[in-house]
């Protein structure tokens, strides 16, 4: 009996604390204020990338962007920059991050 709750307790709980360590995949807003901001016809993606050392705890990583800004937003034929979303994939507990700006405008 101890054992069959000892195994529903690990089941239920362990996937809770356990969310987002492995995988997480989420998108985010970059701002909240979007009173009177126009949708956009286009939009493109620059992404930014870090890759973690997990083992020793020296803090010791590296990262690597696509482009910036701007400079992506202009290649997709944006002139005018309305607003941004953010993409973040993490996987097992930010050892490899991948961010990507979703740009929207005109």
């Amino acid at each position: 009996m101890f054992m069959a709750i000892k195994t529903a307790i690990i089941c239920v709980v362990l996937p809770i604390i356990l969310t987002g360590c492995i995988y997480s995949n989420v998108v985010l807003p970059y701002s909240y204020k979007f009173d009177g901001t126009p949708v956009g016809s286009k939009s493109c993606k620059i992404t930014n990338y870090k890759v973690t050392e997990p083992v020793s705890g020296s803090n010791m990583y590296a990262e690597w962007t696509s482009e910036f800004i701007l400079n992506e937003a202009k290649r997709a034929g944006i002139d005018k920059v309305y607003y941004m979303d953010r993409r973040i994939l993490s996987i097992l507990g930010d050892t490899f991050r991948q961010e990507t700006l979703i740009v929207y405008g005109d």
